[in-house]
Order: C-alpha cells, then sequence, then structure tokens
C-alpha cells in the first residue's frame, strides 16, 4: 500500500468520541471532559477557562511541533479534526480524533481518541501522547488565560 493511500482515513476510522462504547483496545488511549465519553478508561481532560476557538487555536499551536504529523480529515462547524502521526522508525500511523467541547461560552474541553492503526499493542505510545499533548496544551492555554 502507497504512504499517500496509509495518510487517508479508512472505514470505520471517521468516528464520533462521544459515540465510543466497550473497552479501549490496548493500543489506544482516550481524554475526554467529565460528561462527554461513555467508554471506560479514558482520562480527564482538564477545562479551560476560554471560548472553544480560542482553545482551538491553541491546540494548533500544539500540533505545529509535532513530527511526522498530517491532518486527514477537518470540520470547524463541529469543532473536529482527525490526524493520522507516524511512528519514528517504522513509520507506523496512529489515528488520532480531536474535537473541541463547549461548556459554555467561555469554558471549553477538548476530547482525544489516538489509536494505533495496527497491531494489538503500541508500548503506551498513544496514552503518552494524548498526556503530552494536554499538558502543552494547559501550558499554552494557562500562560494566556
Amino acid at each position: 500500500m502507497s504512504r499517500g493511500a496509509e495518510n487517508q482515513l479508512r472505514p470505520g476510522e471517521d468516528i464520533t468520541i462521544a459515540a465510543l462504547r466497550g473497552p479501549l483496545a490496548q493500543n489506544a488511549a482516550l481524554a475526554c471532559p467529565s460528561g462527554y465519553c461513555i467508554a471506560d478508561g479514558a482520562v480527564p481532560s482538564p477545562v479551560f477557562p476560554i471560548p472553544v476557538d480560542r482553545l482551538a487555536n491553541y491546540w494548533a499551536a500544539v500540533i505545529a511541533d509535532e513530527p511526522r504529523i498530517v491532518q486527514v480529515a477537518s470540520d470547524p462547524s463541529r469543532h473536529r479534526s482527525v490526524l493520522i502521526q507516524r511512528s519514528a522508525v517504522f513509520r507506523f500511523p496512529d489515528v488520532i480524533t480531536v474535537e473541541f467541547v463547549a461548556l459554555s461560552s467561555e469554558r471549553s474541553s477538548v476530547a482525544l481518541y489516538s489509536r494505533a492503526r495496527y497491531g494489538r499493542s503500541d508500548f503506551g505510545v498513544n496514552r503518552k501522547r494524548v498526556l503530552r499533548w494536554l499538558a502543552r496544551l494547559q501550558e499554552l492555554a494557562g500562560r494566556a488565560s
């Protein structure tokens, strides 16, 4: 399969985070604001004292520094995007869905679902990514709020 085809969503990969059910796969990680996700095992996402559009702008800065990443889908009206990031050595693709959640006009959060496309285990890579990105988002948005 060509690298270009690997940078496209496959059937079943364009999911809605709030609709996830059941236990997560071993090669996946999920972060959600309280009450947003039904699936077990989600890391709590922080609440930011800023509007959802502003949070999305900070998010753009978070991923701008990330290597081997491409945006494969975007729906600004739903505050949602899907990314693919490749592993450093073997270039395996991980699919990351991002949904920005408006909690009020001046409060927002983010839901992240990161998963490996191949294999059963990812050695914790997706969980580390989710935690790192949440920490970086808190750092950027916290300085400006």
